[in-house]
């Protein structure tokens, strides 16, 4: 029913190159999500010794992150309207959870679809746009696209066209960029939001296993991709930002954290439709 409801604007999400789609289990706790991270990248690198990694540390991660999204008072808050301590109007992951039980969890749905059509609490759908944008009407969306430098990007859509959302803006920028755009129809990032390190994660591993070369590898010598600011979630205590890329210099997966000021000709967004 949400789909059928939603038929107009996911036709024109669809038209600007939204194709990808990604299943997160949103309810897993992010200590466990990290393990199972940890195991599939070293995994990967016993069967391709050759792979740059450094295997005493696959994933680094700032201290704040363990245990983050648990707990009476969680530190971790998803989905922000703003990133400020006192009025974020974000929930925790718990709050969120309860309220796809309940079928009235707002942005998105209520889980994937169960057997009485009342949704599977734990689990988020995304649509992104894939890394083989231009040849998608020709052949299977792979990957995720790159998050390009400032001046690198390419407008997608004939319906209502996109400009991309391209590096060095600030967190604050991006976010107040998605929030504008939630109820204005017109906007050509209507309805779309910024990742949680849950969705990064995953969008990582269906990457790597994909076109078998990492997700954000901000540090190419050819200066074509960004690491990506985590706009869905951030850190209410210290008010920090997340971000994820791939470190080619130290070998390794790194999941950080940014001011929510802080601009960076190195720093992009990527968001997706959830439905």
């Amino acid at each position: 029913m949400r789909l059928f409801e939603r038929r107009e604007t996911l036709h024109t999400k669809h038209d600007q190159g939204f194709t990808k789609l990604l299943l997160v289990p949103f309810g897993m706790s992010l200590d466990s999500l990290c393990e199972t991270f940890k195991r599939f990248i070293l995994r990967y690198k016993g069967s391709h010794p050759d792979f740059y990694l450094d295997i005493n540390n696959p994933l680094w991660t700032w201290e704040d992150y363990q245990g983050a999204d648990m707990g009476d008072s969680p530190n971790l808050v998803y989905y922000p309207q703003s990133f400020t301590k006192k009025r974020s109007w974000g929930k925790t992951k718990a709050q969120i959870l309860e309220e796809q039980t309940e079928g009235r969890w707002t942005p998105a749905s209520a889980g994937v679809a169960g057997e009485k059509g009342l949704g599977t609490p734990g689990w988020t759908v995304h649509l992104f746009q894939p890394s083989n944008l231009d040849d998608q009407d020709m052949e299977t969306p792979i990957g995720f696209s790159s998050i390009p430098r400032q001046g690198q990007g390419t407008p997608q859509g004939k319906l209502t066209s996109r400009p991309p959302l391209e590096a060095n803006k600030t967190p604050n920028e991006y976010l107040s960029i998605l929030q504008n755009a939630q109820d204005d129809p017109d906007s050509p990032y209507f309805q779309e939001f910024g990742m949680t390190p849950e969705d990064w994660i995953m969008a990582f591993m269906t990457h790597f296993s994909e076109r078998e070369e990492p997700l954000d590898d901000a540090y190419n010598v050819i200066n074509t991709e960004s690491y990506s600011c985590l706009t869905g979630a951030f850190f209410s205590s210290s008010v920090l930002v997340l971000s994820a890329f791939w470190n080619h210099g130290v070998r390794c997966v790194c999941l950080g954290i940014e001011g929510s000021g802080d601009q960076n000709e190195n720093i992009g967004v990527r968001s997706s439709v959830i439905v």
